[in-house]
């Protein structure tokens, strides 16, 4: 990167940058469409009349960066909002059921438990009601393991029974958002699928452009069957894995192992590994003796074909698109920056794309790429000079690599941790022993791919290799991801992007040198607002009533840090809501101990989740209603709590909770007549539910268990301190619960029920949310995700919900008094 002269010397680079920032604006702020037009035309009849009139070349300059920017709105926006009326995602199929008449965009792929799942591009939907139409769009189409008359492949056409869905968004702050996902990486925004064979309807065979039928598709089963003809198992999943873009065959183990080195960019194709085969086919050509331009020129066409080879994966297309920028510039002997290529790659993909730019994948491409290019020189200055002489192999072969894998660390540490809340403080070193490895099961696998189908006696010799290099690799993983990686605190978008400035004043600050003070004055005011604002943070109570599907949890956190969980959501062969959900979001709080643990009565859609919790989380109390339950959770609940030493207090009504920073508890529920000294629940163990009451800042917050109209009479005793601002609506909302005289007494100003979405048990009961609603704000899980609520020390709460159709999340601010 030249010292000086950046701006000219990457336009590209420039004009990505602006054009991107408009994305990310239409994608968060989301703008009408006459705002983004409007302006985008004035932004451009000003540059337009600047340049005519010769004058004024920095102002034109700024003013086409303003008009990138509004393009780059335009352009999302018209891409997410501006559909056709028969796009799935306009024409109000979500939900419905019928014949889905589509054809297959690409070969089904198998995953671990047998289902297949394969792109299909929906053209009519004929509804159960009778009503055809045509559709336009794509839909992500799984296959069950019982279905074994499925055998469409690539361009075959379908006719099916099946429901269209809408994908599932995250339900709890901060988790894998698969709609998301879908939408920005795949372009996909409906799922279906067939359970049994009478779905298929019809299965015809479609017409292959003979591009596809004669190039990639051989291309394609020949390099599948050349690494599975000669290799089983680990070995051969993670080379189809790493050049077909097949990740789904790799066993969990291995995938796990991966990820908690910091690997996971080894498992699946990548730009890594297109990186890798333009060096192994670069290399391959200079043996031959091939002109440098012929080389390259070669190259980008072997790129194109590879590209479709592995289906228009996305970052196969991404590295291959800066691949071929970089390449036909060197053939054509084009002096140009790196830097100005990866603009120019990134500018191609976020115009046919623009929600490319908002995917992980993406991020971390350019993220790397860019710290690479931008820190290694500074990086290798840092080192002893004569280390990197020529004829240094320590500098060659180990400094080089290290201090390239370190770079990359640095440009994507801030997205790692956002995305995945932790660090492997090993992966460095890993990557030195694992990425030349990687490098050269590459180039084996493309051997092996080369060579079998023309000289198959030499096959067995190459498979041989191959296997040991990638088993030598998977020992290497198990040995580092031994080592546990350190969880860290998710942070907020806001300490993310401040990482990232903080990264990119350095960079500024070491290529400009006229610019250092200005660099470090902004670094140092970025970390002064960060430091003071944590400081001056006022104290506050939040709680988060977490999406559990049918069952209950939430959790607080204190003014004072301190935690409690209540109730963990459901444990079954199927699921475990304390794995899937509580457990994560605890980590991704930062949260290393849970002080307090309440468990509302002992039915495994609240306490399922806790066995999880206890397991892998430290807990210091654990507070019960003293109910006995014979039950397999309830029994490795009690051994968990004698094991790890953690106090125990089994309450009755009129109990209080103390050491709660600030904030008072208060046990309302259950009393001797309803759970006896032997821990018998003489009422049921619904009605033997903790209730209990938690008040900070002149509000209160009730939580109710699941208790039920036998209870009423008890709970109301309380009278005036039952009344409560913010009301866990008991026992999901059934008609056995919260009664009119229960209601009428809490006075609930927001009520919260925790609920599964289209539950056997049909909760909530229409005729209490008709009671809820004449009191309060009601708010369900199964609705709405996620409910957070922040209650300041003046008396200030805050309401707001995961789920939305609008750009924030809705939020409700009461600030007036508790009655």
């Amino acid at each position: 990167m030249e010292t000086s002269g950046v701006h000219r010397r990457c336009p590209a680079l420039l004009a990505a940058l602006c054009l991107g920032l408009g994305i990310v604006c239409s994608e968060f702020l989301a703008p009408p469409t006459w705002l983004w037009l409007t302006s985008a035309g004035i932004f451009w009849v000003v540059v337009l009349l600047l340049y005519l009139w010769g004058t004024a070349a920095r102002i034109a300059s700024w003013m086409l960066c303003i008009s990138l920017f509004g393009l780059g709105g335009i352009r999302h926006h018209q891409d997410t909002r501006l559909l056709p009326a028969n796009d799935i995602r306009q024409a109000h199929v979500y939900g419905s059921k019928g014949e889905l008449t589509a054809s297959l965009d690409h070969d089904p792929e198998t995953l671990a438990d047998g289902r297949r799942r394969v792109r299909v591009r929906a053209e009519i939907l004929c509804a159960d009601d009778g009503d055809c139409r045509e559709l336009s769009g794509d839909v992500l189409l799984t296959v069950r393991p019982e279905v074994t008359q499925f055998t469409a492949t690539a361009g075959d056409r379908l006719r099916i029974l099946c429901r269209i869905l809408k994908p599932q968004p995250a339900r709890n702050p901060g988790e894998f958002d698969y709609r998301r996902f879908l939408a920005q990486r795949h372009d996909l925004h409906a799922t279906a699928s067939i359970y049994r064979n009478s779905d298929i309807l019809e299965m015809s065979p479609g017409s292959d452009t003979p591009w596809q039928q004669h190039v990639i598709r051989p291309i394609r089963a020949s390099l599948r069957s050349s690494f599975t003809a000669h290799l089983d198992g680990a070995p051969a999943a993670l080379l189809v894995g790493m050049l077909l873009g097949d990740k789904h065959a790799i066993p969990a183990s291995v995938a796990s192992q991966f990820r908690a080195t910091g690997l996971a960019h080894a498992l699946v194709i990548s730009g890594l590994h297109v990186g890798l085969i333009v060096i192994f086919l670069l290399t391959l050509m200079r043996v031959a003796r091939v002109p440098d331009a012929i080389a390259c020129s070669a190259t980008v066409v072997l790129l194109v074909i590879y590209a479709f080879v592995t289906q228009m994966q996305a970052p196969v297309v991404r590295a291959s698109l800066m691949a071929a920028i970089v390449l036909v510039g060197r053939a054509v002997e084009l002096r140009g920056s790196v830097l100005n290529s990866l603009g120019l790659a990134a500018l191609v993909l976020m115009v046919v794309q623009p929600t490319s730019l908002l995917t992980l994948s993406f991020q971390l491409s350019f993220a790397a790429t860019l710290a690479i290019v931008t820190l290694h020189g500074p990086f290798m200055s840092l080192w002893p000079s004569h280390w990197l002489a020529e004829t240094s192999r320590v500098g060659k072969w180990i400094l080089v690599p290290a201090t390239v894998s370190l770079a990359a660390q640095v440009g994507t540490l801030p997205l790692i941790v956002f995305h995945f809340q932790q660090l492997a403080p090993l992966s460095l070193l890993a990557n030195l022993l694992v990425v030349p490895l990687l490098g050269l099961a590459v180039a084996q696998g493309l051997l092996l791919a080369l060579v079998a189908p023309i000289v198959p006696a030499a096959a067995p010799m190459i498979s041989g290799a191959i296997w040991l290099t990638l088993t030598g690799l998977m020992k290497i993983v198990a040995v580092f991801s031994a080592l546990t990686p350190w969880q860290v605190a998710q942070p907020t978008p806001s300490e993310a992007l401040s990482w990232m400035s903080l990264t990119a004043l350095t960079i500024v600050a070491i290529y400009r040198p006229g610019l250092r003070r200005v660099s470090l004055l902004l670094a140092l005011l970025t970390a002064n607002v960060w430091i003071w604002h944590k400081v001056w943070d006022p104290a506050v109570l939040d709680i988060v009533f977490l999406d559990v599907g049918q069952g209950d949890a939430a959790f607080v956190r204190f003014p004072d840090g301190k935690t409690m969980i209540i109730d963990a959501g459901m444990r079954s062969r199927h699921i475990d809501m304390g794995e899937r959900v509580v457990v994560p979001w605890l980590r991704r709080q930062g949260v290393e101990v849970v002080d307090v643990v309440v468990a509302s009565h002992p039915h495994a859609d609240h306490i399922g989740g806790l066995v999880s919790l206890l397991e892998q989380i430290k807990v210091r109390h654990f507070v019960d209603g003293g109910q006995n339950y014979d039950s397999w959770t309830s029994l490795r609940l009690r051994q968990l709590i004698e094991r790890r030493q953690i106090t125990y207090h089994a309450v009755r009504g009129g109990d209080s909770l103390a050491g709660l920073g600030g904030a008072g508890g208060l046990i309302l529920h259950p009393t001797a007549s309803f759970v006896d000294s032997s821990g018998l629940s003489t009422m049921g163990l619904n009605n033997g539910s903790v209730v209990f009451r938690l008040d900070y800042g002149e509000r209160r917050v009730l939580f109710t268990g699941d208790i039920e109209h036998e209870t009423d009479r008890s709970v109301t005793r309380w009278g005036s301190r039952l009344h409560a601002d913010i009301l866990k609506v008991a026992h999901h909302g059934s008609r056995t619960s919260s009664a009119a005289v229960f209601l009428d007494v809490v006075r609930p100003s927001v009520a919260v029920i925790s609920v599964g979405a289209h539950n056997k048990f049909r909760h909530p009961a229409s005729p209490v949310v008709t009671r809820l609603q004449a009191h309060a704000d009601v708010r369900r899980t199964d609705q709405d995700g996620a409910i957070m609520i922040r209650i300041s020390n003046t008396g200030q709460m805050r309401v707001s919900q995961q789920l939305t159709d609008d750009p924030g999340h809705r939020s409700v601010d009461k600030s007036r008094p508790s009655r």
